[in-house]
């Protein structure tokens, strides 16, 4: 007679078997072709050399500034105390007008310390002469030793020599003291008043007394990647915009620097703007495009046949 047991583990086995090979089949890896295969990933998107040639024709826009046409910080040529500062922040002033000056009482003493050194030579040079004078004849006659008469010539030459080195002292004490008045080296305005009357400021290291400025002419400098050489060239129109005073201005291209930046690779972009009533200052930010890049096709046809604009802009840091 046969056991219950053994009964229901033989009819158990097969089942097992079966699972076993399920799990075997679902542990085993896709085939690589056929049914149950995995789908191939896209291949990559290449633009066209139509989209090549809308991007080419995006009108380069970038953030520029403004800078003066000339700035001068100007401090003193010599150390000391200031005497005077002549002008005040905001002041136009012409070229050679005095801005600010030094005490000079030091100086006017080494001008009359000169002016004695040069009266004392002058009197050695007058003793010399008339010893020359003297003894000029008396060589002629034969009565003076060529020793003797070498010693009158030689004197009268130190003499000279003594002379022209005073002057060149009373020259130099009389520059200096000149030099303890500053005056403007260009017509401009006053930015900047940065020490006042009382106070000691040095030559070395050069302490700034004042900035001044000419904002006659206003620079709009922006940078713009170095492929940017290829669709801008001098006296081309560049747009610049002020946000700041709602004001837009349309100028020429002055001058593109000739070198690049090797640290970002950007070129720099310089525009003159007329400022008589001085109304722009330098250090503005400003906004500048350059319609020229953007207007050679208004619209390009795409890989489909539709028509693109081509007015998407393109935006460069700038300093």
């Amino acid at each position: 007679m046969t056991h219950p047991r053994l009964l229901l583990i033989a009819a158990l086995l097969p089942v097992l078997a079966v699972g076993c090979k399920k799990s075997e089949a679902s542990d085993a890896l896709p085939p690589a072709e056929g049914p149950g295969a995995p789908s191939m990933p896209a291949p990559p998107k290449v633009e066209s050399s139509d989209e090549h040639a809308v991007s080419a024709t995006r009108e380069l826009r970038a953030t520029g500034s403004t800078l003066a046409l000339k700035q001068a910080e100007l401090g003193p040529k010599g150390s000391g105390v200031l005497a005077a500062v002549m002008v005040e922040e905001g002041q136009i002033v012409k070229k050679g007008q005095p801005l600010f000056r030094l005490d000079s009482t030091n100086a006017s003493l080494q001008v009359k310390q000169a002016q004695a050194g040069l009266a004392q030579a002058q009197v050695g040079l007058s003793r010399a002469e008339l010893e020359y004078n003297r003894m000029k004849p008396l060589v002629d006659q034969g009565a003076v030793s060529p020793a003797t008469w070498d010693a009158v010539r030689i004197g009268q030459d130190q003499a000279r020599v003594g002379v022209q080195q005073a002057e060149a002292m009373l020259a130099s004490a009389r520059a200096y003291a000149n030099d303890t008045t500053v005056v403007a080296p260009f017509a401009g305005i006053v930015s900047a008043k940065k020490k006042n009357a009382g106070e000691t400021v040095t030559m070395m290291p050069v302490t700034t007394v004042i900035v001044l400025q000419d904002i006659s002419k206003i620079e709009v400098r922006v940078k713009l990647a170095e492929n940017a050489l290829t669709r801008i060239k001098a006296k081309d129109s560049m747009v610049v915009k002020f946000d700041s005073l709602g004001l837009e201005k349309t100028i020429p291209i002055d001058r593109i620097n000739p070198g690049v930046d090797p640290l970002n690779r950007t070129v720099e972009v310089i525009g003159v703007i007329p400022n008589a009533d001085r109304m722009l200052k330098a250090g503005m930010l400003v906004e500048v495009s350059f319609p020229s890049t953007g207007a050679a096709s208004p619209t390009t046809s795409a890989p489909n046949g539709a028509s693109v604009p081509a007015t998407a802009t393109s935006t460069q840091a700038s300093r």
